[in-house]
């Protein structure tokens, strides 16, 4: 018996060695940041709804973090306070915006131009044109979630973009195992959790089954809310804005500086897992006749395509692909295609060898470039026009 004591005592004393050991050397990690771009954070709470700060104190986490955007979607159909907020806070630019809990899956929007004056349709394609009548930009949120997945996939169906990663799915979706592990060494690094992020595959298929359709941007959702509650009383503020802002973000070029929710609306940013360091350059672009093209743009036929990826101390995988498909993979910075043929574009770039982020995780997804493409309109509408509405009270004047 005492043997066997002595064996467990030295078996936890090495399990706890190794703990400790590891632990301090996620203590030590730090991802490389750059001031290449702005960065932007979409899917964000606060006290609006069901987040823990004001947008004042969401500002204030966003700066000590380096992101110079925030795109809020309080839950509400709409939420009629969220949805008329817009302020420039410190350097940040704070625009407000909704997440409709519809019978089909959640759809978010942001950045109306005018008060909603009624309650947001329960039909998809409905609550997508009244998002879009508002001035605001629509977005599938959740669309593989197990638990508030997107159910209506019909042709009719043409939001303004999709989550391609949520951050709440990433943590659902984990085993309890690796659960169990991230809450042990969270006091050691937040950036354990990197090793829990996930892009499914299903949500790059339904991406690309859209861009056939439309121009529609993939997102990367942060779903911050500050923390979470523990009863109608207490809260714990873990993880916080600030942690959850170092994930993921929206690489944004600084010619955007006074208008970064416009680059977001034309899809000339890329998503980036900035938890796993931020790129020195990256380029997704195209040319034709001495003209350059972002991501995000129609260009002509037999237009060339160029991408660069610089990071420091890292060997990256860059993979073009060409209507869903992949079409061309290198192991090095930069990847060239002359003379484009008709489709559509766009890159996934992938870390060999860090030390959180999985190999097969992208760590840069780019918007797509439409070379040679022609859009079909959107197909007779096959449901009534006349809508019964639930007014909603008035609303004070946007904030400015």
């Amino acid at each position: 018996m005492k043997k066997i004591k002595l064996l467990a005592s030295v078996i936890a004393g090495l399990a706890m060695i190794v703990y400790v050991a590891t632990g301090l050397r996620l203590a030590s990690y730090a991802p490389q940041r750059s001031d290449a771009y702005l960065w932007g954070v979409y899917h964000v709470h606060s006290t609006m709804s069901d987040g823990l700060q004001s947008p004042e104190e969401i500002a204030a986490q966003a700066r000590a973090t380096g992101v110079s955007l925030v795109l809020l979607t309080d839950h509400g159909r709409p939420n009629l306070a969220s949805s008329s907020f817009r302020k420039r806070i410190d350097g940040v630019t704070i625009v407000g915006g909704s997440e409709a809990s519809l019978p089909d899956g959640h759809l978010t929007f942001f950045g109306t131009q005018e008060v909603p004056g009624f309650r947001l349709s329960s039909f998809p394609p409905e609550a997508v044109d009244d998002a879009r009548g508002w001035g605001g930009f629509p977005v599938l949120a959740y669309p593989d979630d197990p638990d508030y997945g997107w159910r209506y996939w019909d042709s009719d169906l043409r939001p303004g973009g999709i989550e391609v990663l949520n951050l709440f799915t990433c943590l659902r979706g984990a085993a309890w195992a690796d659960r169990l592990l991230l809450a042990m060494y969270y006091p050691f690094s937040h950036f354990y959790f990197l090793k829990s992020i996930t892009v499914p595959a299903e949500s790059l298929v339904h991406w690309d089954s859209f861009l056939r359709r439309d121009k529609i941007w993939g997102f990367e959702a942060s779903d911050a809310h500050g923390g979470f509650r523990i009863g109608s009383r207490l809260s714990m503020k873990v993880p916080s804005y600030a942690d959850t802002f170092s994930f993921v973000g929206m690489g944004i070029s600084r010619r955007y500086q006074f208008d970064p929710e416009a680059a977001v609306r034309s899809g000339d940013f890329f998503n980036c897992v900035r938890g796993a360091g931020e790129p020195e350059r990256f380029e997704f672009s195209a040319h034709q006749d001495f003209h350059d093209f972002p991501s995000g743009s129609d260009v002509p036929l037999n237009s060339s395509l160029h991408v660069e990826v610089r990071a420091e101390k890292q060997t990256v995988r860059v993979v073009l692909k060409k209507d869903g498909a992949v079409m061309r993979e290198v192991v090095a910075d930069h990847l060239d295609l002359e003379n484009a043929g008709a489709g559509v574009y766009r890159v996934e770039v992938f870390l060999m060898a860090h030390p959180l982020l999985r190999a097969d995780v992208p760590w840069i997804l780019s918007n797509p470039i439409f070379v040679g493409v022609g859009r079909a309109p959107l197909p007779a509408r096959h449901f009534t026009t006349i809508r019964a509405r639930l007014a909603l009270p008035s609303s004070p004047a946007r904030p400015n």
